[in-house]
C-alpha cells in the first residue's frame, strides 16, 4: 500500500501537475483514512490495509467519525482525496468501481466572506509597525500589493523581481494548479513596491547578482520572505491601525473584491482578476451590499425606479 500511495503522488505531480503542498494534503487525508482502517479492523489484506478493498459503507464510517469534529470544508477536501485515489485506482485496473464517488460531501454553509470597508483598508496599508525603515517600505509594499490585487498569501510569497512589469502595471503569479495569470498593480502599490525594490537593490544584487532574479520580498540575508511573516505583518498592521476584528490576508483578498464589485466591476472579471475557475467560487468570496444591489435593481429594472414622497421612499407605479 506504501507504494500504491507513492504512485499516486507521483501521479498528482507529474501527471496532474499539482503543487507538493496538495499533494501532501492528499497524502495526509490518504494515510488518515488507512489509519481508521486499521483501528477497526476493516480493509485488511493479510496484515496489511488495503485501501483498494474500501467500499462505500467504510468511506461513510470515515467521513462519519469526521463529522463534527472538522469542518465541512475539511471533510469536503477529504473525500475529494479519496475520490482522486479511488479513480487512479480505477485507471489502472485495480477497481472497477470509484466507490468514493458513491459518497456525497457534506452540504457547505454558505456564509458570506468578511471584508474590511474602503476606510479600513486604507488604514491598515497606511499603517506603520516597524521603527527601521527598511522594513517599513517592505511591509508598506506588502499591504498595498495585496489590496492592489488580491493575491493569495502563496502566489505573493513565492513572487520574483521579474515577475512585475512596472512600466505596464502587472505582476505575473503563479495560481493553483500551477497556472499563471496577470494582476493589475495599482498606483500606490507601484509606488510603495518601487520605493522597496530601491531600498534593497545592493542587498538583491550582492545575492543573486542581478535584481530581476531576487525574490519579490526580502527576509533575513535576502532569502525569500516566508508566508508566515507576510502573515505576521497583516496580523501587526491589524493592531497598529486599530482594526479590532481579525485580519488576514485572506480578508484583504476579500476586501479587494468586494471593493471592485461595489465599484461596479462584473462579477466573471473579478473572476479572472482572482484566479478562480468556478464562478460559484467568487460569489462565495465576495458579497456586494445590499446598497449596492438596490442601486442595481433600480437602474435596471423599469418598475423599480424610487422617488421621494412625502419624506418616504415609494415605487413608482
Amino acid at each position: 500500500m506504501p507504494d500504491l500511495l507513492d504512485d499516486f503522488a507521483r501521479h498528482l505531480a507529474l501527471e496532474r501537475n499539482l503543487s507538493a503542498l496538495t499533494v501532501t494534503h492528499y497524502r495526509r487525508d490518504l494515510e488518515q483514512f488507512r489509519d481508521f482502517c486499521r483501528r477497526y479492523e476493516i480493509c485488511r489484506n493479510g496484515e496489511e490495509i488495503d485501501l483498494t478493498k474500501a467500499g462505500k459503507l467504510e468511506l461513510r464510517a470515515f467521513l462519519a467519525e469526521l463529522t463534527g469534529a472538522s469542518a465541512k470544508t475539511t471533510i469536503e477536501r477529504k473525500l475529494a482525496s479519496l475520490r482522486a485515489f479511488y479513480t487512479f485506482c480505477r485507471k489502472r485496473g485495480l477497481l472497477t468501481v470509484n466507490p468514493a464517488r458513491q459518497v456525497r460531501a457534506p452540504r457547505r454553509d454558505k456564509r458570506l466572506a468578511r471584508s474590511l470597508s474602503v476606510e479600513e483598508a486604507g488604514r491598515l496599508v497606511e499603517a506603520r509597525v516597524e521603527k527601521d525603515p527598511l522594513n517599513q517600505a517592505r511591509d508598506r509594499a506588502i499591504l498595498e500589493l495585496y489590496y492592489s490585487t488580491g493575491c493569495r498569501l502563496r502566489e505573493l510569497a513565492q513572487a520574483r523581481l521579474r515577475d512585475w512589469e512596472k512600466e505596464i502595471g502587472t505582476l505575473r503569479v503563479r495560481g493553483k494548479g500551477r497556472k499563471d495569470r496577470l494582476v493589475s498593480v495599482g498606483a500606490a502599490a507601484t509606488r510603495a513596491l518601487d520605493d522597496y525594490v530601491a531600498a534593497t537593490a545592493a542587498a538583491r544584487l550582492g545575492r543573486y547578482g542581478a535584481l530581476e532574479d531576487s525574490p519579490l520580498f526580502l527576509g533575513r540575508r535576502a532569502a525569500p520572505l516566508a508566508a508566515r511573516t507576510i502573515e505576521n505583518i497583516v496580523a501587526r498592521a491589524r493592531l497598529a491601525a486599530g482594526l479590532g476584528t481579525r485580519v488576514t490576508p485572506h480578508t484583504l483578498r476579500h476586501s479587494f473584491a468586494t471593493h471592485l464589485l461595489e465599484s461596479g466591476a462584473n462579477l466573471r472579471e473579478v473572476q479572472e482578476m482572482l484566479g478562480h475557475e468556478s464562478l460559484s467560487t467568487t460569489q462565495r468570496y465576495t458579497h456586494v451590499t445590499v446598497d449596492r444591489l438596490l442601486t442595481v435593481y433600480e437602474k435596471a429594472h423599469p418598475r423599480g425606479k424610487r422617488r421621494r414622497r412625502g419624506g418616504a421612499d415609494k415605487e413608482q407605479k
